[in-house]
């Protein structure tokens, strides 16, 4: 059963009618810099970006699935005794061509200079972002199972799982353009109202890009099953909600309860037009930020 409102697109990755709705809300929202799709694989396949983009495909869904790894690949949250010479932070290069099991939450990247693109074999379902490519060099599979976890946000919770994939290299704290140098990020977090603190009820506004100029902004979350990481539910419910704030600024109490449940989308804009804010009470999720997560988050006073 998939829910659309105005204001936050909804999908499901099972109802096709949906999920067109919502990649065209997100069209509407970034304009031509950025493309989206929902997609399945089974057996091999490969996928690829043209010449000046780049696709991000974070993974919903696997079975059986592996990803063809080359020889100074760039991979974040290496297999600890793989053949990876480490790199600052949770980076490391790929010393020897090896294949990687992917997961849900896994992020898989590919860009122009990829030549005959990037093999995967298996099956699975994955939420694609491409956009335009910038000197940031995505990694070609960052594996959440090995990244730390950074409580804070929507899971400040003692033990939280919270962790970067594709995390924000924030601009200089002088420059105009806040948007920052990879231009897609995201990461991967338990919100539970089972713990405390619980989620925050937050929105955020457009990015700033220089010369008084502003370019909208979206969170997308891609809710995954708990079970893939050996989470519990809470209160033994697969099964979760977001609160949908519409006008979070001028009237906090105009809200939308929207059912959530592994495999739905939901997303949150920021425009000129006005701001969507969200409170996820109970989700285990992928949230995709374009252009970043550097736009301020505002709390919502109920």
């Amino acid at each position: 059963m998939s829910v659309q409102t105005l204001d936050a697109p909804v999908a499901h990755v099972d109802d096709a009618e949906s999920v067109s709705e919502v990649i065209e809300a997100l069209r509407a929202i970034h304009g031509p810099e950025y493309d989206f799709a929902v997609g399945r694989w089974e057996g091999e396949t490969r996928f690829r970006a043209r010449e000046g983009r780049v696709a991000c495909r974070f993974i919903v869904e696997a079975e059986g699935a592996r990803i063809l790894l080359r020889q100074g690949d760039l991979v974040r949250g290496p297999a600890p005794g793989g053949p990876y010479r480490p790199l600052d932070g949770a980076c490391a290069e790929v010393t020897g061509a090896h294949a990687e099991a992917v997961w849900p939450g896994d992020a898989l990247s590919a860009d122009g200079r990829t030549g005959d693109g990037v093999v995967l074999h298996g099956r699975g379902v994955y939420f694609e972002v491409v956009a335009e490519e910038t000197a940031y060099r995505a990694p070609r599979l960052a594996m959440l199972r090995h990244l730390p976890d950074r409580p804070g946000g929507c899971a400040a919770y003692p033990g939280a799982l919270r962790r970067e994939t594709l995390p924000p290299e924030r601009p200089e704290k002088e420059a105009e353009d806040r948007r920052g140098v990879n231009r897609v990020n995201e990461h991967t977090l338990d919100m539970r109202f089972d713990r405390t603190p619980p989620p925050t009820r937050h929105y955020h506004g457009p990015v700033a890009c220089g010369g008084g100029r502003f370019v909208n902004h979206s969170e997308t979350a891609v809710v995954l099953r708990r079970s893939a990481y050996g989470l519990p539910e809470v209160n033994g419910l697969e099964e979760g909600h977001a609160v949908i704030y519409r006008r979070p600024a001028e009237d906090p109490s105009d809200t939308l309860v929207v059912p959530v449940r592994p495999g739905s989308i939901v997303v949150s804009p920021a425009t000129a037009e006005g701001v969507v804010g969200h409170c996820f009470e109970n989700a285990f999720a992928m949230l995709v930020a374009i252009p970043g997560f550097v736009a301020p988050s505002t709390f919502i006073k109920e």
